[in-house]
């Protein structure tokens, strides 16, 4: 009787082991965000860096600055909601 309930209990344990890996590893991957849209991950980066840059230049821009910050602000906004929608 020990000798064919220990391959069955093996066999059952590798198996969850199996199910329980993938299931994790499935639930830990990604298809949105920064990593599923690696250019508009850059382009928001970009964007974060100008409005620093204009935050702490000159007001030489005859007026424009602030306009851009506004409108990269609204960009910035604009493509994190792109970055949530799925990868195809």
């Amino acid at each position: 009787m020990k000798k064919v309930f220990t391959p069955i209990i093996v066999v059952v344990a590798f198996a969850a082991g199996v199910i329980c890996t993938s299931a994790f590893s499935n639930a830990t991957k990604s298809n949105t965000g920064a990593e599923a849209h690696p250019r508009i991950a850059k382009a928001i980066t970009s964007l974060q860096d100008a409005i620093d840059y204009l935050n702490s230049a000159p007001d030489v821009f005859q007026g424009h600055k602030a306009l851009a910050i506004a409108r990269s602000n609204e960009a910035i906004n604009q493509l994190k909601i792109c970055e949530s929608y799925p990868a195809k």
